[in-house]
Formats: structure tokens, C-alpha cells, sequence
């Protein structure tokens, strides 16, 4: 689930800026922004609906549940599948342009942008194994909760891996130069508004990594179990949501260039 990057992530490599001051167009960000908030919004939704009394007064809570989830992982997979467009293919409507000569990378930061290039994959690994885990949670697929509940942890742990490798990166993205890796505590102030969406972001991995194993048939034979596992889930929810509103922020509230 990813939510910004620095501006080692551009194609070009044009900013020595945070790319969350980068003037993307306003179709790039209502389309990204509103796609991750709507997804940790759906996520708080679908997660009471795992909540003993909400199922116990309600014969399609766990429909709902299930629905809820499905269609928030696909609002993830969506803002992650336009951050990889983005970094693969150019500014994907921006209002900048960059020539040719400014395009081709030098051969020393070709290692690096593997490196961003297979954890924006995590990303996108991490939600597509939420959106189908998320299928299998409807009722019509009950035989086949395991299989859900399998993906669902397994989407949570690359999820929550993605989010912290890419604050490692952020904390090692120098404004002032480029080639500069190393870790400085002055780039954790630079990039401090994406470390914390990526961190939030993470966190809700966490939680739901945490408590879908709680959901695990042997762990859910009392109504404190269920509850147990849905108050983690919300807490996740609320997390993913946490970074989405803070990329609000950052999208239309924070002085742009």
C-alpha cells in the first residue's frame, strides 16, 4: 500500500524536493488520494461488522463484512497500481513534462531503482493478496475461510514490511544530494510527512496481521475471541486511515510548489 515516495522515486530524478511537494495534477490526486482514504474508510466499515453484536442483529453483517473489505482492498490496489505507473512510466498526469536528456537514469542508481521497483511490487503484492483473501470472506465461501484468512495474514506481513522498508529509504533520501545514502536524521525531517503516512500505513498492517491470526477458527470460540480479533481489524482500519487523511493533507491543505 503505498502512499508517497521521495524524489528518487521520480522516473527522472528532477526534484530535490519531497515528492509530496511535487505539483502533481489535481486528476493524480484526487484519483490516488481519494482511492487510499476511501480504502481505510471501507476498512473501519467492514471490520464492525465482525463484531458479535453487530452479527448477532444483523443476518448480513457478515455479507456486508465481506463486501466492505473487498471493494476497500480494491481502492488499495488501485492507489498502489497508479504509484507504479507513476514511477514506471513518467508523471502520469502531471502538469510536468521532463526532455529526454533529463529521463535516462546513470547506471549507479540503476541498482537503487530495482530496489524502489520491487517495493512498490511489495505494495502491490501486499493489496491484491487483500482484495482476493477479502472475496474469500464472504459468506458463499465460508468452506473456504482458511484460504482467506491465509492470504489476508499474508498480504498483512508484506504490507507492513513494504511500509517500514520504505521508511528506511526516506530516512536514507538525502534533499540536498542525490548520492548521498546514508541515514541522516536531518532526511527523517526532510520526508517526515511521508515517513508517518507509511508509518501509519504500516501499522494498520500490523494490526491486521495480528488479528487475522487471532481470527483463526481455534482462537474464535467465544464471543471475546471474535471481539479480540475485530477490535484489532478496526484498529488496522483506523490506522490505514490515519495515513490517508495525513495524505490529505499533504495533497491539498499543505503549501504546494
Amino acid at each position: 500500500m503505498s502512499k508517497t515516495v521521495n524524489e528518487k522515486d521520480v522516473p527522472a530524478e528532477v526534484s530535490h524536493t519531497n515528492l509530496l511537494d511535487y505539483p502533481h495534477s489535481i486528476i493524480w490526486r484526487i484519483l490516488h488520494g481519494t482511492s487510499f482514504l476511501f480504502g481505510g474508510l471501507l476498512f473501519i466499515c467492514g471490520s464492525c461488522m465482525y463484531f458479535t453484536d453487530v452479527i448477532a442483529n444483523n443476518d448480513r453483517a457478515l455479507e456486508a463484512g465481506g463486501w466492505l473489505y473487498t471493494v476497500g482492498s480494491a481502492c488499495f490496489l488501485l492507489a498502489d497500481i497508479q504509484d507504479w505507473l507513476y514511477y514506471h512510466i513518467g508523471f502520469l498526469f502531471s502538469s510536468s513534462k521532463v526532455n529526454d536528456s533529463q529521463s535516462k537514469p546513470m547506471f549507479r542508481n540503476r541498482l537503487r531503482r530495482v530496489a524502489i521497483n520491487v517495493n512498490y511490487f511489495t505494495s502491490n503484492v501486499g493489496s491484491a493478496l487483500y482484495l482476493v483473501g477479502s472475496v474469500f470472506f464472504l459468506p458463499k465461501f465460508a468452506d473456504s475461510i482458511l484460504v482467506g484468512d491465509g492470504l489476508f495474514i499474508a498480504g498483512s506481513a508484506v504490507i507492513y514490511l513494504s511500509e517500514g522498508w520504505k521508511i528506511v529509504r526516506l530516512a536514507r533520501t538525502s534533499a540536498e544530494n542525490a548520492n548521498d545514502t546514508s541515514f541522516r536524521f536531518q532526511n527523517i525531517k526532510t520526508n517526515i510527512q511521508a515517513i508517518f503516512i507509511s508509518f501509519f500505513a504500516g501499522l494498520g498492517g500490523f494490526f491486521y496481521f495480528v488479528g487475522t491470526i487471532l481470527f483463526l477458527p481455534q482462537y474464535t470460540t467465544t464471543d471475546f475471541g471474535e471481539n479480540r480479533a475485530a477490535g484489532l481489524f478496526l484498529c488496522g482500519g483506523i490506522f490505514f486511515t490515519l495515513a490517508g487523511l495525513l495524505l490529505q493533507y499533504c495533497y491539498y491543505c499543505k503549501s504546494r510548489k
